[in-house]
């Protein structure tokens, strides 16, 4: 699958990916399991090697939130929070079993600060940006269009991410994108 992320090809990693499989701890996931918990501090900074991971939220109401992924090939991490010691605002779990070339923080804290000559400011504004991106998308696109979008990009993506997770990222009911692929396919006569 091509690149979700688009930081990492608007940055180079591949320092960072290299150091994780060659020094770092192959560790597996079960489905669901955390690799970081809301409200606690990561510890740790991989390279998804098989699988994949979803980011969450927990709502005001209780509901799982899935605001990004992690697939093979890309860094999973909370890194602002994790490099900076702060709890995390997210939860990132395991969307099926998957397995991470993965170091401790405190390494991955050295190795960005020697990487990036201590200047973070570079890799901190193209992590923002690409949230502000996706959150100016929420407001520029109907549903219908970022579904578009995200299946032109990712076709496989229905094959590995489930169909409720994909409706929690595009901030629809599962229902409602049900619909739009029924609609979408009736329109293109598939």
């Amino acid at each position: 699958m091509a690149q979700f992320n688009r930081y990492d090809s608007l940055i180079d990693l591949s320092m960072i990916k290299s150091y994780c499989r060659e020094k770092g701890s192959l560790c597996l996931y079960a489905k669901e399991e955390h690799f970081v918990q809301q409200g606690e501090v990561g510890k740790y900074l991989g390279v998804v090697e098989s699988g994949y991971f979803k980011y969450a939220v927990i709502t005001s109401s209780g509901n799982e939130a899935v605001v990004g992924f992690a697939f093979e090939g890309e860094i999973v991490s909370d890194f602002y929070n994790s490099y900076n010691r702060y709890p995390s605002e997210i939860t990132i779990k395991a969307g099926s079993a998957s397995s991470v070339s993965q170091i401790r923080m405190s390494e991955a804290r050295e190795l960005i600060n020697t990487t990036f000559d201590g200047n973070l400011s570079s890799l901190n504004g193209i992590l923002f940006n690409e949230i502000y991106v996706r959150y100016l998308e929420l407001y520029r696109k109907t549903p219908t269009e970022r579904y578009i979008d995200l299946i032109n990009q990712y076709p496989q993506i229905f094959d590995i991410v489930s169909l409720r997770d994909i409706a929690s990222y595009l901030l629809i009911t599962p229902v409602y994108l049900s619909r739009i692929r029924k609609n979408i396919t009736i329109n293109t006569g598939e």
